[in-house]
């Protein structure tokens, strides 16, 4: 019995699945949340649960994950995981691929660690586990950036000059781009039709908005690093160059203080001093001014990204949410639809409060642009990376 274990570790939280002729009998969620660490497993997509770990069970997840899949009978051996396939986040058209992980790529990656801190080294620590408990496993990295490939040059390059990005290689790369791929690939079982003109917002502890035109993407709010676009948990987003250089001067910050810094301690930590989404949501009900004026930032640059995806495709047909806060949360939905009504974007609230982390279409019967809930499945298109490299 050939197996493929997909390796997902995040910003906030780990992900693995155990795939067997390409369907899941084994998914389980490490989670941080505001009360402490959560894992939810779920077994042959049937047998669900949910649960509170240490902080131990969730820094040794990898470990604890595999030693589950034993201890439930789902793998006799670990040798019979043939396959192990690991997300990567990092900018650099060499990573534009999905590819077999081999030393010539650790040493790369390592180099790239500066550019994307909050996602290299868990990745790199992650990849070392599965070298150390898995060598038999052939090891491969799936590309969070390959969807963004077809973005038009226009799009992709910054206004410096083409020697100097090319030297350097400075480029809008893009991020999120499994979570994308995989709700354009349910876009017409869910919406009714392809996604011709699709606007996605991946909204998590990283957000990003995506404008996908027939189903290729033509523009997204991410850069060239992981860090860039949108403001999102702990991540600032794009800032003026000349604010990042009046802080490395004020503060006498070297080039990785500053990443740090930025990845860190900006968003909506910055804004309310909590990274966490749920918990600003519960402050602005309560109408603490920190957390409202923080979701009204957050709420209007998504806005302004969703209208600027639908400029890069001349309309809009479908308004698309995922990942976990946009599928998990009714209240943020709405915020960000009742600004988007000149754009033809309505909801049926009661179609809103019932769709929770389940896909449905959340507007009304016969509106202009469809507006629904996708939700993500990054694990599943992974799994689909062992089938191509």
């Amino acid at each position: 019995m050939a197996l493929t274990l997909v390796v997902n570790p995040g910003s906030s939280s780990k992900k693995y699945a155990l795939y067997k002729n390409g369907t899941a009998v084994l998914t389980m969620y490490y989670e941080r949340t505001p009360l402490g660490f959560e894992l939810c497993t779920e077994v042959s997509q049937t047998r669900q649960t949910c649960e509170g770990v240490s902080a131990d069970t969730f820094n040794e997840a990898l470990s604890h994950c595999l030693a589950f899949s034993q201890s439930d009978g789902l793998v006799a051996d670990l040798a019979q995981i043939e396959t192990v396939v690991v997300r990567v986040v990092v900018p650099g058209t060499a990573f534009l691929r999905h590819c077999r992980i081999d030393a010539d790529y650790l040493h790369r990656l390592k180099n790239q660690e500066c550019s994307a801190p909050l996602h290299v080294p868990h990745t790199l620590r992650e990849i070392a586990i599965v070298q150390k408990v898995l060598p038999q496993a052939r090891l491969l990295a799936a590309s969070d950036s390959v969807f963004h490939a077809s973005i038009p040059s226009y799009a992709r390059t910054y206004s410096i000059e083409p020697v100097v990005a090319a030297e350097h290689d400075l480029y809008r790369f893009g991020y999120h781009g499994l979570s994308v791929a995989s709700v354009v690939r349910r876009h017409h079982a869910v919406v009714g039709y392809d996604p011709t003109r699709a606007v996605i917002c991946h909204i998590g502890s990283g957000v990003s908005v995506t404008a996908v035109a027939a189903g290729k993407s033509v523009a997204t709010s991410m850069g060239y690093s992981p860090s860039t676009g949108l403001p999102m948990a702990s991540r600032a987003g794009d800032l003026d160059g000349g604010v990042v250089l009046a802080l490395m001067r004020a503060r006498s910050w070297r080039p990785l203080d500053t990443e740090t810094y930025l990845s860190t301690r900006g968003g909506l930590c910055a804004l309310s001093g909590t990274p966490d989404l749920r918990l600003v949501i519960e402050a602005a009900a309560r109408c603490e001014q920190a957390a409202v004026q923080a979701l009204d930032h957050y709420v209007h640059h998504l806005t302004t990204a969703i209208a600027a995806a639908t400029v890069s495709l001349g309309g809009i047909d479908s308004l698309i949410f995922t990942a976990t806060a946009g599928e998990r949360s009714s209240f943020l939905r709405a915020r960000i639809a009742a600004k988007l009504g000149f754009l033809g974007v309505v909801l049926d609230e009661a179609k809103n409060e019932l769709a929770h982390s389940k896909d449905a279409i959340i507007s009304p019967q016969g509106s202009l642009v469809k507006v629904a809930v996708v939700r993500t499945d990054e694990m599943g298109e992974m799994a689909l990376v062992a089938t191509t490299v």
